[in-house]
């Protein structure tokens, strides 16, 4: 009972978080100079300097904790391990890409969703193994942050960095949230088995982080300004995605960036 009630104060906690940027956003001083002003609307990013002081946040953590437990994880856990993490925690997120295709009217990526996840889920036992790629059927990729797109919300609003999360935007971190609601694995659980979805997100963040950390590691050693690379790289990664450029869609958007070599160098 105890977790439910976690799973309940992290859900609403989330839209009270994201109720505050709304309201930060509202509240943020807009420059009168006409060149200052053209520049400020065309970055999109009136919170910067909270922004800014999360995605240094962000980057410390993923500099003391993200990155060398990736690293411990790599070395001790065998790759045939990792790739069955991987796969099990790309086949839970198919549900909920599953409804996003048909809120967005896309039957046939529907079809593809439920196609794979029915084919992993029971040939590849549970999704350890990808039984359905090697069968052909396509992998999409959805979330509501598109399915709002899709519905006409063609307006991303203000760039948000998340804590602990990333980059991200109003219309995006909205979707995330409804994510939480929308996903059947969560209502398919009984109450007495709600404790497995932390041992579900657990999974995922493993899976997450070790896909992303050395990527933002070497960002910030080698970019001038990390901070506004990052959001360019978001953007424009998203904004694919969203046009339907299939190969810029990736699993988790908040990392949305281009594809990266494991590295086990010393940090």
């Amino acid at each position: 009972m105890g977790q439910i009630k976690t799973l309940f104060l992290l859900r609403h906690g989330l839209l009270i978080l994201l109720s505050g940027f709304l309201l930060l956003s509202a509240c943020a001083t807009v420059p009168t100079d006409p060149i200052a002003r053209e520049e400020y609307e065309q970055r999109n990013d009136p919170l910067e300097p909270m922004n800014r002081k999360i995605s240094s946040f962000n980057m410390v953590v993923n500099k003391y904790i993200y990155r060398p437990f990736s690293h411990i994880y790599r070395q001790m856990t065998p790759e045939f391990v990792r790739t069955g993490i991987t796969n099990f925690s790309t086949n839970l997120r198919q549900p909920v890409i599953f409804v996003n295709a048909i809120l967005q009217g896309d039957f046939e990526d529907g079809a593809q969703t439920f196609g794979r996840f029915f084919t992993n889920t029971t040939l590849g036992i549970g999704g350890l193994f990808d039984v359905a790629t090697k069968f052909d059927i396509a992998a999409p990729q959805k979330d509501f942050g598109q399915t709002l797109y899709k519905w006409g919300l063609k307006q991303e609003g203000p760039y948000l960095v998340i804590p602990f999360l990333g980059p991200s935007n109003v219309r995006d971190t909205t979707g995330m949230v409804a994510g939480f609601f929308i996903d059947p694995v969560d209502w398919a659980l009984p109450k007495a088995e709600k404790g497995l979805l932390w041992w579900r997100y657990g999974i995922q963040a493993v899976s997450d982080v070790n896909k992303s950390t050395d990527l933002i590691y070497n960002l910030e050693q080698s970019s001038v300004d990390p901070y506004a690379t990052m959001r360019t790289m978001y953007r424009q990664n998203r904004r694919q995605f969203l046009s339907g450029d299939d190969e810029s869609a990736k699993e988790n958007y908040d990392f949305d960036f281009p594809d990266f070599e494991e590295s086990d160098d010393e940090f």
